[in-house]
């Protein structure tokens, strides 16, 4: 049987649908660049944490904090380059960010002791309520946290774009370091490690309220 011809308004408005991640949804390898430059972030960065750890030069410890940052954009940056994002990259970047940070706070705590409690704060926002808000995506035919806007852009506005990815992590580190080098008391990035956390529990709360993508899901209570 003949397909039926496509009218010229609908080639139009198939030519200016924009691409959604889903599109690009197929069957994955974890031989990228993207993830490589993950693994030379990982190593590289545990490289100088340990070294930070066993030496007590404090400045390994900046330098691997340094590493991490420099190639998660890098690796995101290539990813998105090469066309080379896939679901696999964003849980070890998910995965890997965690690992990093958390060491680097190990080590800082021997230098600056004091900082203890926004530390602490940080570490649940970021390893636990923000490592599980990152990989919801899984949940929908998305392919990274990056494209969460497709689900709902308010909980993507607030924690992957480019603002909140800041507010996640380097707002509250900043915070932590900025205030330990000038002497200021615990409080003032408890306070904002509290910001950022308050910002978690609603995204977790707005979450649950969306309906289930899951098909097997499709109306059931949750329990």
């Amino acid at each position: 049987m003949t397909a039926p011809p496509v009218s010229p308004p609908d080639v139009a408005r198939a030519a200016a649908a924009p691409e959604r991640s889903r599109d690009r949804l197929v069957r994955e390898t974890w031989l990228t660049w993207a993830n490589l430059v993950t693994g030379i972030r990982v190593a590289a960065a545990m490289a100088c944490f340990l070294t930070a750890a066993l030496t007590g030069r404090e400045a390994w410890n900046y330098a691997g904090l340094a590493v991490y940052w420099v190639l998660d954009v890098a690796d995101g940056g290539i990813a998105r380059a090469l066309r080379e994002e896939t679901r696999i990259g964003a849980q070890l970047d998910i995965l890997s960010d965690r690992l990093l940070i958390g060491t680097f706070y190990a080590n800082y705590l021997r230098w600056h002791a004091g900082m203890a409690i926004p530390i602490g704060m940080h570490l649940l926002q970021f390893v636990v309520l923000d490592q599980y808000l990152s990989h919801q995506f899984m949940r929908w035919p998305c392919l990274s946290p990056n494209y969460f806007y497709e689900v709902d852009r308010p909980i993507w506005t607030w924690n992957w774009s480019a603002a909140g990815k800041v507010a996640n992590g380097a707002l509250v580190t900043g915070a932590i370091l900025v205030g330990a080098w000038l002497g200021w008391s615990w409080i003032v990035p408890a306070l904002v490690s509290a910001a950022v956390i308050s910002v978690k529990v609603w995204s977790t709360i707005r979450l649950a309220r969306l309906p289930a993508p899951e098909p097997w899901l499709a109306g059931r209570a949750g329990g």
